[in-house]
């Protein structure tokens, strides 16, 4: 379904695509998009992105759900997921 959206829509929809179950679980998105490359229907270097975007779902979510175990707990929990997210984007965005 995925590599059918790339072919008709593009490299954003399948950002588009990953980002939605990247909010259960990010190996879940990554594995789609990695499906893509090795059949040849994306390349590597595109495929950052679409990960990238699947892990800040999964973030997001992690964040919001933090919230439920108390705001002392998502104080101190939300900056380490927010620095993991944002250090995984800073690294691609130097390379790219």
């Amino acid at each position: 379904a995925r590599a059918g959206r790339r072919d008709r829509c593009g490299e954003t929809e399948v950002i588009r695509a990953a980002f939605g179950p990247g909010f259960v679980a990010t190996r879940s998105a990554a594995t789609a998009v990695a499906s893509l490359v090795s059949s040849g229907k994306m390349t590597a270097p595109g495929a950052v992105y679409p990960i990238l975007a699947g892990l800040s779902a999964n973030t997001i979510g992690k964040m919001v759900l933090a919230r439920s175990g108390g705001g002392p707990f998502a104080w101190r929990l939300n900056p380490g997921l927010l620095l993991v997210a944002l250090a995984a984007w800073a690294g691609a965005l130097a390379y790219t």
